[in-house]
């Protein structure tokens, strides 16, 4: 039985590899650990070792290929075993792939700048007050009513200078 050679993944990021030449020919034997190609990775070319020892039946990808980490690139096995089709990984075994952002067939989007409202004094914003700690107690310390007052910091936000 065929034993398949897939494209490993060398880093926690790799999501896939570029075949950069095959070492090993189809009918050559190889032995567990032997180096059978080179994988280009973003990072770095490194050295792909068989896992299993065997024949090499059938080169699936070609070099300067470009495979998802988990597909099969090879096949090996016995040399008087004949592959007639290349098997393909059902999809449940296949790596999740990165979806394919497409631009919205709507008009293109307007940039607007934000310019802030005038605040009416004793501005609530979702039922807060917008006031500084510092200025709450001042407040609460001379007896004044924030409620009567217009904020001059940002969105309206009662501050210190206002309270004194």
């Amino acid at each position: 039985m065929a034993v398949e050679v897939t494209m490993p993944q060398m880093g926690a990021d790799m999501t896939e590899g570029t075949l950069i030449k095959w070492l090993k020919q189809p009918g050559e034997h190889i032995e567990r650990g032997e180096i059978i190609a080179e994988i280009e990775t973003d990072k770095a070319t490194v050295e792909l070792e068989a896992f299993d020892s065997g024949t090499v039946l059938k080169h699936v990808v070609a070099e300067g290929d470009t495979v998802p980490v988990g597909e099969i690139i090879a096949l090996l096995g016995e040399p008087s075993e004949v592959v007639a089709e290349t098997p393909k990984a059902p999809a449940a075994e296949q790596p999740p792939r990165r979806p394919v952002l497409q631009p919205a067939a709507t008009a293109p989007a307007t940039i607007t700048e934000h310019v802030p409202e005038p605040v009416a004094a004793g501005s609530v914003e979702g039922g807060r007050m917008r006031i500084s700690p510092v200025a709450r107690r001042i407040a609460t310390d001379a007896g004044v009513d924030v409620r009567g007052l217009a904020g001059s910091g940002p969105d309206g936000r009662i501050l210190r200078k206002d309270v004194e």
